[in-house]
């Protein structure tokens, strides 16, 4: 993607004439909406009747977008967010559109950088769920849910699965990784908690 050396924001839109408007032609423009929920993708018509322009269309939220030029000449985006992407990917984004940064963009991808160095050392475990009869003992990872009320969930041991338990012991460990996370986030940018908290919300 060829990138936009100045990334357009709502007071300062990418405008592009001659855009197809059914039979007719008109402008589009495109920008950046910054929000306390992060940044979306804007792109919005000028109805050539009314000379008034129509209602935006937006993308979902990322944490940082850059918009630039795709292989067609078209407007587009990439973005960054510490939901689905590894902190060696997010730094390959940084040495990509690092330089076109804004200071919210570099102050967020700092943040960022911060939550994925705990995020990366979180490991998930996928476990099999199973079943065992209630009378028959009988061990099984598929009941017909019409049948379940005969079974009890158990672990490998066929140790009866406290659900409740469980959840709680899943949110409690799920406390300390996102605490952990604010944390990281705080001392990577040397900013307030309340920053931290707000870039986290965004992730």
């Amino acid at each position: 993607m060829q990138v936009l050396l100045k990334q357009p924001t709502e007071q300062e839109p990418y405008i592009v004439n001659n855009y197809p408007y059914g039979f007719l032609r008109t402008q589009i423009r495109f920008y950046v909406e910054t929000t306390k929920k992060g940044q979306r993708f804007v792109s919005q018509t000028l109805n050539p009747k009314t000379q008034i322009w129509n209602k935006p269309k937006k993308s979902t939220y990322s944490q940082i977008i850059i918009v630039g030029k795709d292989e067609k000449g078209h407007i587009n985006y990439v973005d960054l967010s510490a939901s689905y992407r590894t902190e060696a990917e997010a730094k390959e984004f940084f040495e990509k559109y690092g330089m076109y940064f804004s200071s919210y963009q570099l102050k967020e991808y700092n943040d960022i950088i911060g939550m994925l160095k705990v995020f990366d050392k979180v490991k998930f475990t996928i476990r099999t769920q199973k079943f065992k009869h209630k009378i028959t003992g009988n061990i099984i990872e598929q009941v017909p849910l019409f049948d379940m009320k005969n079974y009890i969930e158990v672990d490998d041991e066929g140790n009866e699965i406290n659900e409740e338990k469980y959840r709680q012991e899943q949110k409690e460990i799920n406390k300390i990784i996102n605490k952990n996370a604010v944390i990281s986030a705080k001392k990577q940018q040397k900013g307030t908690i309340e920053e931290a908290i707000n870039t986290f919300k965004r992730a």
